[in-house]
């Protein structure tokens, strides 16, 4: 311990010694260790920790999928369900309905529109949770189909509408204006999914509704508690021998789709965003690398400075092990100050990555700087310690005494095992960071190419909200329709708004159900004796098209013609145009949803192609049918404002409440931010792949440029002795920028082979670009090449300096 605590006092004074080199070593390293440390707390948060649920790794979502179609997560049909829970594939399996919203009034406050979970039986033994105040659903409960005897709120509403009231069981809330009992309050993190708000039994009684049992019916989801003595390769057996057997008495809608189980975490972090994290994870690390190599070269520059002190003291007797033990301490001296400033770097950098990643980013309140992540710094400054003073370490302590004392004699560079370990290094550096360029320029490129997509609407200057048509207030389809029809009007009249028109969905992912159909050319056969076309349901009302910046490009919009007795008519997209009917054309032309609605309607119309799911989402078959046609209650409103929208968001408001007084209106915003969070985690990806790659490639042009100043200096008599001989600036120029530019092409070399094989693990986050796309090959080989010899022209401009006389007064 005592000679411990000798190295530790005798290698702060080094250090002290040399403020300049040790800045740079603590900086570098802080930068490595805080930017992993960082992502580490993210991919803990997200990926590594657990669900705040009983058991929760027990929890698994069941899921449908048809690799044929495309399809790789579909919901799951109320049969299935069935057949698993008959069947006793799992302890307890649940199914959820999670397409429901409802307005609240009651408890105090303004009329607010809430999220509701249905389930079935046994969903809450699947949760593994019991009420904290009151009870959850009784068998009873679920037997008589109607109006709900009572419901369950989660901690989350409980505590934001009603104040943490513990007395609001037995309590009536009024939901679309029917009031219910609150039979019971849930603790906080015991339901899942997590934003729900109100859950309620799905009481179906014996004879379900035959609606309800259709195989191609996938509007459920699932969540279900696994047997503990049951692997889930024997589970996913299961559930895919069950789907074979409907598929094969039901090949009309079963066609080629089956079941399998997906991990609830993973299920909830989502595939797109564990591979971005788990990219970012290996950047950060090829960053710390790089950070490590860099301090290794300036531990082997500054160990070729103390060659003659190592030689002597093993000239005197010193043990190889002792030199070694106490280069290393200085190493680790160093490393525990860079991880301790790294961590103080954490703490900010988790602040600023919150800001720049989606708001939605699935568990992003889990992430924190925790006793994992301190582990996790505490392991990577370990691994730093051993990674950055090792090699100079063995080369300091093995060094041959009588050639290090002539070579440190003549101010030798260290020999030419050590240049070789030396350039080694900065190849090594400049690979890494052409990787990390080459990572950062595809999402780059990937991000432009989705930026020049055409949305195929107008975003500016509209403003969005939803707006829910209540049953007991609306108890038809004719008045549902008299009710929106009142609202379109009513904010048309508001000052500053130009138009407003009202849909089931909104484009680009921007919220509503997004209902999914079949459809078949009038005449056509049923599957399986032909294909169908699949496109999504949007049901508008007139106007739509102009309010929202569709182009029509043949036909006619709808108008008052299109009443619920009238003559059933449709307009199409182009897409699905092109698929169904080639270069013909598809007015008068009638198609049918054959599996749901399978009426006739009339193509009147054709209008231009629109994102649905998001500014990058492929393009896909579209339909859209008149509001008076089918009288959805739940509804998009979107209005199209002469100047900012914003500045009318009030006005619409008030026009609303003018109409309905407990109406909600929710998630009002402009359909500018709709489309930029449709491309928000393409941006944060894109944003920390080139802040780590540019954090990467200065590194690595710092550790070229010390290579080659160092070198400079090292060979200072030997420049000079040439310079005395005759030799032009010019001459040592191309000398000093020739080392560099051997270096450069190796490292650049290596990268580009590194990069073309791992760039391919990026190719699911990429849009409209090649991971093996040359043009940002060829250009971010060329920058960083152009960068590393730029530094290189600084210490070769400094050997062109070198004066003779002064460089051999030594000799």
């Amino acid at each position: 311990m005592a000679g411990l605590i000798q190295d530790l006092r005798f290698g702060a004074r080094m250090l002290l010694k040399e403020p300049g080199f040790t800045l740079i070593a603590v900086f570098t390293l802080a930068l490595g260790i805080g930017a992993n440390a960082t992502i580490f707390s993210f991919v803990n948060g997200i990926l590594l920790r657990p669900l705040p649920y009983k058991d929760a790794e027990r929890l698994a979502v069941p899921i449908s999928f048809n690799l044929s179609r495309g399809s790789e997560d579909g919901g799951i049909t109320y049969a299935d369900y069935l057949d698993w829970k008959n069947e006793g594939v799992f302890e307890h399996v649940a199914a959820l309905s999670l397409l429901s919203s409802a307005d609240l009034t009651g408890g105090g406050g303004e009329p607010e529109r809430v999220r509701v979970m249905i389930v079935t039986e046994d969903y809450f033994s699947v949760m593994g949770s019991e009420a904290l105040l009151g009870r959850t659903f009784l068998s009873e409960d679920y037997a008589t189909p109607g109006p709900a005897r009572g419901l369950v709120i989660t901690h989350g509403l409980w505590q934001r509408r009603f104040g943490g009231d513990s007395n609001i069981v037995g309590q009536k809330i009024y939901l679309n204006g029917r009031p219910y009992p609150v039979v019971g309050v849930m603790p906080k993190d015991s339901t899942w999914p997590s934003d729900r708000d109100v859950i309620v039994p799905l009481a179906v009684g014996p004879n379900p509704d035959p609606d309800l049992l259709r195989r191609d019916n996938q509007v459920f989801s699932a969540v279900a508690r696994l047997k503990s003595d049951v692997p889930v390769a024997q589970v996913n057996a299961a559930m895919a021998a069950i789907a074979a057997r409907v598929e094969q008495y039901h090949p009309e809608s079963r066609q080629g789709w089956s079941n399998g189980i997906v991990n609830l975490r993973d299920y909830v972090v989502g595939k797109q965003s564990r591979m971005s994290l788990l990219i970012l994870l290996a950047v950060v690390g090829c960053v710390l690398l790089i950070a490590c190599v860099n301090v290794a070269n300036l531990l082997l520059v500054r160990a070729a400075a103390r060659e003659r002190e190592m030689a002597i003291r093993l000239a005197l007797g010193a043990g190889r092990f002792r030199l070694m033990r106490q280069l290393l301490t200085e190493s680790l001296l160093l490393t525990i100050i860079g991880g301790g400033t790294g961590l103080l770097l954490a703490f900010w950098g988790v602040d600023l990555l919150k800001s720049i990643v989606p708001a939605d980013t699935p568990r992003l309140a889990e992430v924190r700087l925790d006793a994992g992540v301190l582990l996790f710094a505490l392991a990577a400054s370990l691994a730093t310690t051993f990674i950055c003073g090792l090699i100079p370490a063995l080369q300091s302590s093995s060094a041959d005494l009588q050639q290090a004392l002539k070579e440190s004699s003549r101010g030798s560079t260290g020999g030419a095992r050590r240049r070789f370990v030396r350039n080694a290094l900065v190849v090594s550096e400049l690979a890494l960071s052409l990787m990390l360029l080459v990572g950062a320029g595809l999402a780059i490129r990937s991000f432009i190419r989705v930026q020049q997509i055409d949305p195929g609407l107008k975003t500016e200057h509209l403003i969005t909200m939803t707006l829910n048509a209540p049953g007991i207030k609306y108890p038809d389809e004719a008045r549902v329709t008299a009710f929106y029809r009142s609202i379109i009007d009513s904010v048309s009249a508001a000052p500053g708004v130009e138009s407003a028109a009202v849909s089931s969905a909104l484009a680009l992912g921007g919220g509503g159900l997004y209902l999914g159909r079949s459809f078949l050319i009038e005449g056509q056969p049923e599957p399986p004796a032909s294909s169908d076309f699949p496109a999504s349901w949007n049901v508008v009302s007139p106007g739509y098209f102009a309010t929202n910046g569709v182009r029509l490009i043949k036909g006619r919009d709808f108008d008052d013609r299109d009443r619920a007795d009238a003559n059933k008519v449709i307009i199409i997209n182009a897409m699905l145009g092109r698929r169904m009917f080639g270069d013909d054309d598809p007015l008068g032309r009638r198609i049918r949803s054959w599996r749901d609605e399978n009426q006739l309607r009339e193509i009147v119309g054709v209008v231009e192609d629109v994102r649905y799911l998001g500014r990058d989402d492929d393009l896909r078959g579209l339909v859209y049918v008149p509001h008076a046609q089918d009288a959805w209650r739940a509804m998009a409103l979107t209005v199209r404002a002469q100047a900012d929208p914003a500045g009318i968001a009030g006005a619409i408001r008030a026009q609303i409440g003018a109409v309905d007084k407990d109406l909600a209106v929710a998630n009002l915003e402009t359909m500018t931010a709709i489309l930029n969070r449709s491309v928000a985690p393409r941006r944060a990806l894109m944003l920390l792949l080139a802040g780590f790659g540019v954090i990467a490639a200065l590194l690595a042009v710092i550790g070229i440029y010390g290579v080659l100043s160092y070198m400079v200096a090292g060979r200072a008599q030997e420049l000079g002795v040439r310079i005395a001989l005759g030799a032009r600036s010019s001459d040592v120029l191309r000398l000093v920028i020739g080392q560099g530019l051997k270096l450069t092409l190796a490292g650049v070399g290596f990268g580009a082979g590194a990069a073309f094989a791992l760039t391919r693990f990026m190719a699911s986050l990429l849009y409209g670009a090649s991971s093996t796309d040359a043009v940002t090959f060829v250009a971010v080989s060329a920058l960083l090449a152009g960068v590393a010899l730029a530094a290189c022209f600084v210490p070769a401009r400094r050997a062109t300096k070198v004066d003779p006389m002064v460089a051999l007064r030594y000799e």
